[in-house]
């Protein structure tokens, strides 16, 4: 009878390490409230992102980076002034919110990145002793990147 108890025992304990071994790795469950992507709106050349996300954890970062282009016109300092064309720039920029806490599980968040135009690199006209003028400014997407502390992350990206 002795015997038997082990051999019960030790195939109980076989099958719950079998059954562990087969359940999925529990997902974050980060996801966007009730479906709904966030609201990204270009304004002059301020973007505004708005939204709420679920299954959250404790607190969410949130992060909202702004791409864009720029001409360059080229000013010669000599008797024919310009201008020409310079090399078309782009770049980025971004904001970054501290821990948002979430209250269960929900967090929402409300951002505003101000893009002003950069300044032109000397290397974009085809003699350094030229000015370099950058402008005007056309935003061509944002993305809203979120991460929560259970370790789940979201993203949306709204091209203009």
């Amino acid at each position: 009878m002795g015997i038997k108890k082990l051999v019960g025992t030790a195939s109980l304990a076989g099958i719950t390490m079998l059954a562990a071994a087969a359940a999925p790795a529990q997902a974050s469950g980060l996801h966007w409230f009730q479906g709904q992507t966030p609201t990204v709106t270009l304004n002059g050349s301020t973007v505004n992102a708005t939204g709420e996300v679920a299954g959250a954890g404790t607190s969410i970062v949130v992060t909202l980076t702004v791409n864009f282009t720029y001409p360059v016109s080229c000013f010669n300092p000599g008797k024919d002034k310009g201008p020409v064309p310079g090399q078309s720039q782009s770049g980025s920029s971004f904001t970054q919110t501290p821990p948002i806490p979430a209250v269960h599980g929900n967090a929402s968040f409300n951002l505003s990145e101000p893009v002003l135009t950069p300044t032109a690199p000397a290397s974009a006209c085809p003699n350094g002793g030229w000015t370099a003028t950058a402008g005007p400014l056309t935003i061509t997407s944002a993305t809203v990147s979120i991460t929560s502390s259970n370790g789940g992350s979201l993203s949306y990206t709204q091209n203009f």
